[in-house]
């Protein structure tokens, strides 16, 4: 079991990574919710739906980690809203194409904060957590590059001869 350390005492920059990324996860799964209660399509509102439970898994890793490093779990306030990661918000009227390549962006955000997480701490069990994180975030950016290179695709080729039940009846 690892000791645990003072959240009282001097703020550690390991302390500030997890509060901001706390805070982000919980900005990202309420993005997804709210793109997700907007479409019809219900297979894009369950995709969207998974991610919004997914980032809430990430915030309740980003809990745990917290509470089994302080033993407590940090306050609200303390769970500050920043900018590290930018979530730029889709226009209200924006293409589903549109969202799917600001989604990319905020997720490859996602990796850089937790790679340079991981890079600045010298907490071993936080520096672990930071790269399974990565991990997972980018498991997000290639579900979502391989979404977007689908609904951008150009036409696919095949001859009309290859269309099955076309018969005249």
């Amino acid at each position: 079991m690892q000791k645990k350390k003072n959240v009282e005492g001097k703020k550690d920059l390991t302390l500030s990574i997890v509060e901001t990324a706390m805070a982000e996860e919980l900005k990202a799964s309420a993005l997804y919710k709210r793109i997700s209660t907007q479409l019809e399509d219900k297979a894009a509102k369950l995709k969207f739906d998974v991610m919004s439970e997914a980032e809430q898994k990430h915030y309740e890793r980003l809990k745990k980690w917290y509470e089994d490093s302080f033993g407590k779990i940090p306050k609200d306030k303390m769970i500050k809203t920043s900018k590290a990661v930018k979530i730029k918000k889709p226009e209200k009227k924006a293409k589903y194409e549109d969202i799917i390549k600001i989604i990319i962006e905020t997720e490859e955000n996602a990796c850089k904060f937790y790679e340079n997480a991981a890079k600045k701490t010298k907490d071993e069990s936080a520096k672990k957590l930071f790269e399974t994180l990565v991990k997972m975030e980018s498991a997000h950016v290639t579900q979502f590059k391989d979404e977007f290179r689908v609904i951008t695709e150009p036409s696919l080729l095949f001859a009309e001869e290859e269309i099955p039940w076309m018969l005249e009846v």
